[in-house]
């Protein structure tokens, strides 16, 4: 196969299941949402393939988790409410972890040498736990795939390089540091337990044994630490434990497959789990809701052909997949800021605003979830973004230069539809996409980027992408610089 083939076809492969995404929800928003009606998305999903030079164990572990997550959700119930949302990603990664744990007792005896360490490491997590509750590194993302301050997985990279593994260790430690970046092993994120307990009375010193008994939990015993989650927050009423025990049933043929391949154990971990993230959670009683306004569709249709325009520019001059998702994110930002400032707006002014509205908001809400802002940093970091390829790149991106014309053709501009009042619109953009930075995984192109990810781990599936181990430029490290001193990238296992 040559070069630009393997290129237009994970391109024609990653819209086929965004536009599927989109088509189902102009089909269903403003109705309920039925788990049933996804069956056009696992059919497209379905269709995926490996082609000269990738591996068929790579796009199978994609294909299989998503079958078996609607499958298992279609049998359990017929819809699931706005609680469930924000984790049926996190479900799988438990399974998947005890599953490695079983075909390799070495990687379990390491990660119980992890699990000793954390409780060896509470004079670390004190210091972190403490920096997370009090909100001194600004907004984080604390489920960042990237090693970013404040991250769980940069809490995490501090302990494991306490234990300076090397050798085979060397490899396991980064399979732990994976299960908790795009791996997704339970929900829990760092500072849950401690800023509950800090707010219910407890002393700093026994809210910090509380962290790291579940932080412990989750590594020891993946699915029941996810169950007794998710029980705790009411999610799942149908039953977690019936789903995880069938899907950890379900994907044992193919996770063997891909051991038999050698696929690295982050691929096994990360693949499934974000593959499974359109149903239930980019689709879902949610995004429904929020696309009932024609003006939101309108914009994530748009925005979608800025970056299919984009990429097929590059069709002939693409050097690697990497650059290809790098196109398609990067388009996707310029797409944004190019909205948001239509209406007179900055990256900046937004940043600003941003970054103040969390300081004030944990003042009101100091007993706030531990990952209530991660959104609100992801959207800060596409504007960010756009605001350096538009401004100091001249809208390119390499050489490619970003297609708007679809933001002009939809009339995305100064556009009034669903406005309270045309004559004084003008925080009509805005306003939509406040609602976006709430829930912004569409309008951030995920489905995208990880069919992109399936096809380039497929061409290298014995390395691995998770964590990032790259700069991500954060935006709030612009307002902040010296954050970046607490910044893991240099220093990741």
């Amino acid at each position: 196969m040559k070069a630009n083939d393997i290129y237009s076809k994970a391109i024609n492969e990653s819209f086929s299941v965004m536009n599927a995404d989109i088509e189902l929800l102009r089909k269903h928003r403003g109705k309920k949402f039925l788990i049933r009606d996804l069956k056009p998305y696992l059919d497209v999903v379905d269709a995926l393939c490996a082609r000269e030079g990738q591996e068929d164990a790579v796009f199978d572990l994609h294909k299989e988790s998503v079958a078996q997550h609607y499958g298992i959700l279609k049998d359990l119930t017929d819809t699931i409410e706005k609680r469930d949302e924000p984790y049926t990603e996190h479900i799988q990664g438990p399974a998947l972890m005890e599953m490695l744990y079983e075909r390799d007792p070495a990687f379990r005896r390491f990660v119980e040498k992890f699990i000793a360490q954390l409780a060896k490491s509470e004079p670390l997590l004190s210091v972190e736990a403490a920096r997370k509750h009090s909100g001194y590194y600004g907004p984080v993302c604390v489920a960042d795939f990237a090693l970013t301050p404040g991250s769980t997985a940069n809490v995490l990279n501090q302990i494991l390089r306490k234990m300076r593994p090397s050798g085979k260790d060397k490899y396991y430690a980064e399979i732990v540091l994976a299960s908790k970046s795009w791996g997704m092993n339970t929900s829990y994120v760092f500072g849950w337990r401690y800023v509950d307990a800090m707010e219910e009375g407890c002393k700093a010193e026994e809210a910090v044994k509380k962290e790291i008994e579940m932080l412990q939990r989750i590594f020891d015993s993946p699915m029941a630490a996810q169950a007794e989650l998710m029980n705790e927050v009411g999610a799942f009423p149908f039953g977690i434990d019936k789903y995880q025990e069938r899907y950890f049933k379900g994907m044992q043929k193919t996770v063997d497959a891909a051991l038999e391949k050698e696929v690295n154990y982050a691929n096994i971990l990360s693949v499934p789990a974000y593959a499974a993230g359109d149903i239930g959670h980019h689709l879902c009683q949610s995004t429904y809701d929020m696309y009932k306004d024609d003006y939101a569709l309108a914009m994530l249709e748009a925005v979608c052909e800025v970056v299919e325009r984009t990429l097929r520019k590059g069709d002939d001059g693409y050097e690697s997949l990497g650059q290809v998702l790098s196109t398609a994110t990067g388009a996707a930002a310029a797409g944004v800021t190019y909205l948001l400032e239509s209406e007179g707006y900055t990256s900046d002014i937004v940043i600003d605003l941003m970054i103040k509205r969390f300081t004030n908001f944990i003042h009101k809400y100091p007993h706030r979830g531990v990952g209530i802002e991660f959104h609100n940093v992801d959207f800060m970091d596409v504007v960010f973004r756009g605001n350096r390829i538009i401004h100091a790149n001249g809208s390119k991106i390499g050489s490619i230069p970003v297609d708007y014309s679809p933001l002009e053709e939809r009339k995305m501009i100064r556009d009034f539809r669903g406005c309270i009042y045309p004559n004084c619109a003008i925080n009509h953009i805005f306003s939509t996409l406040m609602r976006f930075a709430d829930h912004f995984c569409l309008l951030n192109i995920e489905p995208i980027t990880m069919v992109m990810m399936t096809n380039i781990l497929a061409k290298d599936p014995k390395n691995s992408m998770s964590p990032i181990k790259g700069c991500k430029r954060c935006a709030v490290s612009a307002v902040l610089p010296h954050r970046c001193q607490y910044c893991e990238r240099t220093k990741a296992v």
